[in-house]
């Protein structure tokens, strides 16, 4: 600490001409020094990436939580979730009782055809009018899982049946209403449908 006056003394000294160098009077009650600490270098910690809680796309398939038992459901048990669909729909397209689909000229035609995109088919009673396989037409039943390539319906027969959308032309009734739903414009899953913004051209449903 003396060194560290001494030091300072001298510096001052020498500031001033050197004529009046012998009337410099430093008190020493009068200097305070203060001391330093070094800088401590923070390391910067790379975050671990904590796992989520859910399980991926892929551990979800080995689990086999994405299939259903072809044989054990019947037509009954899904009847209920055809109910909840249709005020679903009624709700989401906020219909009325005998209401009718806007017309190409009609304001709402465009809104309401986004709509109709967005839908979530769940519990929705579908039939195939048309497809590239022979086999599949007039097949008809209740959606009971909608993926991104392939609807799951659940026939009077009480079978399980996959339907490849890209192949196939949907034919859906809302009550008095009917519309023709082609698949390839359904080629996405219906979480990521219901928020996808969709072009004012595409007309999937007439």
């Amino acid at each position: 600490m003396e060194h560290a006056t001494n030091d300072l003394k001298e510096y001052i000294t020498d500031q001033v001409i050197p004529h009046q160098r012998c009337n410099v009077n430093i008190n020493p009650d009068h200097i305070t020094m203060l001391e330093g600490t070094k800088i401590k270098k923070q390391h910067s910690r790379k975050r671990r990436a904590h796992k989520s809680g859910t399980l991926s796309r892929r551990e979800y398939a080995e689990l086999g939580l994405n299939t259903l038992p072809t044989k054990q459901m019947k037509y009954e048990e899904a009847l209920p979730l055809h109910n909840l669909w249709k005020g679903y729909v009624r709700e989401h397209l906020e219909l009325r009782e005998g209401a009718e689909v806007p017309q190409v000229h009609d304001p709402r035609y465009d809104e309401f055809s986004r709509q109709l995109v967005k839908l979530d088919l769940h519990g929705a009673k579908l039939k195939v009018i048309q497809s590239k396989c022979r086999t599949l037409e007039n097949l008809s039943g209740i959606c009971i899982m909608d993926t991104k390539n392939v609807l799951k319906l659940l026939g009077r027969d009480h079978r399980l049946r996959t339907i490849p959308k890209s192949e196939c032309v949907f034919g859906l009734r809302v009550g008095n209403m009917d519309f023709t739903i082609f698949g390839q414009h359904l080629n996405i899953r219906p979480a990521e449908r219901s928020v996808k913004k969709i072009k004012s051209y595409v007309e999937p449903f007439m």
